[in-house]
């Protein structure tokens, strides 16, 4: 009859050094999911962040600029081992915002920066593009606007406004980075949005990009593009293999290029090189620019900088016009330099 109460004893025995196991675990457990997930978020740019754990529960607080933020720190929390469920309080705040376009016969420069040096950088900016005497500054300093890692980068943003050739114009709302105005090519639109695309990235922000801008054709000069025809009749501009470095021939065939054209005034040229259709877009994209540069360079020797334009297109670029300008029977998948020579308006 005793044999039940030494079972008894046992199982307590058992629950006992359960539990105290647990109660000297379950703080350490606690603490390494803390740390994982505060490891996963470090990046994704939330401001003042806390992670709480509640045993394998996370809670989440701190502030955001954008919402996408808060959505892919609540993924990323999701997704980090041992966490079982995600109390997502992270607060939306309000962000920087400006509006820089022409109102009239002035230029209007409006929003809200976080301090009152953000605000003059801003300023300064709009007003080395138009002049001091041409802006009417409405930005307000507001103390509910963040001032996030990439705030620097908006001063460098009103700077791309002098590649335009009309009504230029940038606004940064709500996370969405508008550019409006005029310019005389694809070829110049393509490069300013290379552009704007390469300071998101570098600043790691996390703006929607939004492309208003029209094209204004200015008249191309026939006379420059047939005597560029004549040369590359010879053959087309090659670099050594997956490289942006000419080869001899091909620096030959460019510096005859700049040689042909480099007597024929107000014109702007703009290089234009297609990468391969295989491997990597981006790495693709960036080699085709390293390419274009490389030819610039050369013909740099006979023809200003300041008339020269390196743009470079990865493989989801097809000649620039469409097909009734490529050449008949041109490969449009192919590695190659394409020029277009312009008027300068």
């Amino acid at each position: 009859m005793k044999e039940p109460s030494v079972i008894l004893v046992g199982t307590a025995s058992v629950l006992t050094l359960g539990l105290a196991g647990f109660a000297l675990e379950g703080p350490r457990i606690q603490a390494e999911i803390q740390a994982r997930t505060a490891a996963a978020l470090a990046d994704v740019g939330v401001r003042n962040l806390s992670v709480q754990t509640n045993g394998r529960d996370v809670t989440l607080s701190g502030t955001v600029a954008f919402a996408e933020i808060g959505i892919e720190a609540a993924r990323r929390a999701v997704a980090t081992p041992g966490v079982r469920r995600v109390d997502n309080r992270l607060e939306m705040v309000m962000g920087p915002s400006f509006v820089f376009a022409p109102d009239g016969d002035i230029w209007l420069l409006s929003g809200k920066m976080p301090t009152p040096e953000s605000r003059q950088e801003l300023f300064d900016a709009a007003a080395a593009i138009v002049g001091q005497g041409n802006v009417i500054d409405e930005t307000e300093v507001d103390g509910a606007v963040t001032e996030p890692p990439w705030l620097g980068a908006l001063p460098r943003l009103i700077q791309l406004l002098r590649q335009l050739d009309g009504a230029p114009g940038l606004r940064l709302e709500d996370g969405t980075l508008t550019l409006t105005g005029h310019t005389s090519s694809e070829g110049l639109r393509d490069h300013l949005m290379l552009q704007i695309a390469s300071i998101r990235a570098a600043a790691n922000a996390g703006w929607q990009i939004a492309d208003r801008m029209r094209i204004s054709p200015v008249a191309t000069n026939h006379e420059a593009e047939n005597r560029i025809g004549r040369v590359l009749e010879r053959g087309p501009i090659q670099f050594e293999a997956g490289t942006s470095t000419l080869t001899e021939e091909g620096r030959t065939i460019v510096g005859e290029i700049g040689a042909a054209i480099a007597n024929i005034s107000d014109i702007r040229v703009e290089i234009l090189a297609h990468a391969d259709a295989d491997g990597d877009p981006a790495a693709n994209r960036t080699l085709g620019l390293e390419q274009a540069r490389a030819v610039r360079d050369v013909l740099s020797a006979s023809i200003h900088p300041d008339r020269l334009l390196a743009v470079g297109y990865g493989s989801d670029r097809r000649a620039v016009g469409g097909d009734d300008d490529a050449a008949e029977g041109t490969d449009l998948s192919t590695p190659r330099i394409e020029f277009r020579v312009l008027h300068r308006p």
